[in-house]
Formats: C-alpha cells, sequence, structure tokens
C-alpha cells in the first residue's frame, strides 16, 4: 500500500495536471468561438508587396506623357518577348507601359479600378496582349469598360481564341494568322467602337511566335499610341 507522503503528491500532481487541461481546453473554445483573428503579418506583407507589384506608384511618376499601357505576354512569359521590347521602347519615350502575365490580368485590373475611384488614372488607357494574353487582353479591356472605364486602344497579337470586346472600348486591331479554330475577334454587347482584324497569311516571315516581334508592326502601334498621347504639362 503506498505511503501517505506518495499518495499525497499523486493527488496533487493529477489536480495540476486537470487545471492545465482545463485552461487549455477553455483556451481553444475561445478561439474556436472568436470571429476575429489576428493579422498574420507575413501573409499581411506577402499581400501589400502583391499590390505594390501591380500598382508601380513610382514607375508612373517618372512617366513624362499621358497615358498607361499594359502589355500581356502569353504562355510561361517566354515566348512573348516582343511584348518587353515595346514595353521598354514606350517607357524610353516616357509612356508609361507594364508588361507582364497574362495570368495576372484581372489583379492588374483591379488596381486600375481602384484607382480610377481616388481619380489616379492617366487616359488614354491601352492593353495589349500576344497568344493567350490575346486571348486576355479583350477580357481585361471589356472588365474595365463594364466599370466605367474608357479603353482607347485595344491590340492584339494571333490569339489563339476568339473573343469579344465591349462597351468604353474605342478601337481594337487584331493581328492574326488564321487558324483552324477561329481566332478573330467578335463584338460584344455595347461595343460600338472600331474593330479590325487583320490577317498576317501569306506573310511567311510571321509566325506565332514571331507576329509580336515584327518591327514593323510594332512601330504601327507605337505610332498610334505616340499620337493618342500627350506630353504632360
Amino acid at each position: 500500500m503506498p505511503s501517505k507522503p506518495f499518495r499525497f503528491a499523486s493527488v496533487v500532481l493529477v489536480s495540476a495536471l486537470l487545471a492545465l487541461t482545463g485552461c487549455s481546453s477553455t483556451a481553444t473554445s475561445t478561439n474556436a468561438g472568436s470571429t476575429a483573428r489576428p493579422a498574420d503579418p507575413v501573409q499581411s506583407a506577402k499581400t501589400v508587396k502583391k499590390v505594390e507589384r501591380f500598382n508601380e506608384v513610382a514607375k508612373r511618376a517618372r512617366a513624362t506623357r499621358t497615358g498607361e499601357v499594359y502589355l500581356l505576354r502569353g504562355l510561361m512569359d517566354i515566348f512573348s518577348r516582343g511584348m518587353d521590347v515595346m514595353g521598354a521602347k514606350l517607357n524610353r519615350a516616357g509612356v508609361y507601359a507594364m508588361v507582364d502575365s497574362y495570368t495576372n490580368w484581372q489583379e492588374i485590373a483591379n488596381v486600375i479600378v481602384k484607382r480610377s475611384r481616388q481619380g489616379d488614372l492617366s487616359y488614354p488607357i491601352v492593353i495589349m496582349g500576344h497568344s493567350l494574353g490575346g486571348n486576355d487582353a479583350p477580357k481585361m479591356a471589356t472588365y474595365l469598360g463594364q466599370r466605367g472605364i474608357k479603353v482607347a486602344y485595344v491590340v492584339t497579337f494571333d490569339p489563339t481564341e476568339s473573343p469579344y470586346v465591349g462597351k468604353n472600348i474605342s478601337r481594337v486591331i487584331n493581328f492574326y494568322l488564321p487558324h483552324d479554330k477561329n481566332n478573330r475577334i467578335r463584338k460584344g454587347s455595347g461595343f460600338n467602337g472600331t474593330l479590325k482584324n487583320i490577317s498576317m497569311a501569306g506573310h511567311e516571315e510571321i509566325t506565332h511566335t514571331t507576329i509580336e516581334k515584327n518591327v514593323k508592326l510594332q512601330n504601327e502601334v507605337i505610332g498610334r499610341i505616340m499620337s493618342m498621347t500627350k506630353k504632360k504639362r
């Protein structure tokens, strides 16, 4: 039979364990029932960084001409480097230009919508895309137009689908190589601008992976953008 000191120590140990268990249960129950959770500082930092990535405040401030140009690359960001070339040319000419993946079009558009509510947009707005980016450039323009943001110019280089454009879009040019599947851009509800589908068939030097790198097409597009923008005061 255990001695009295041993029994007493056992009782004290069990009581302490029960007390700790009770505290743990209470804490778990309280946290589970709470609707407010403390912000995760790491996640918050990631969110802020992501918003800044699509905002580019400092870069826009350096622009010496009006307007904003958004260029969407296609698959894996490696087959659309002509978009980077055009973006660099526009930036050197003083026009703000942002080049990014087609997968990010909606996040970029949401930043534009937010800035429009703050009166922080510089018009005209131009959106361009190649390949899968050519599929999403009209979607991005239509998304902005539906939210009251006028898009002056949309340019697509050989999209792989047949997207449509909606209201508040002024001019759309689609340079395309005819596919088995139709890849002409269509007029959607509310569109009353100018739409041209220009076939590149017969131009042997132009392929799906070189069309946006064609210097003649690049110069034509950049020339129109420069004529639409003006020097800032």
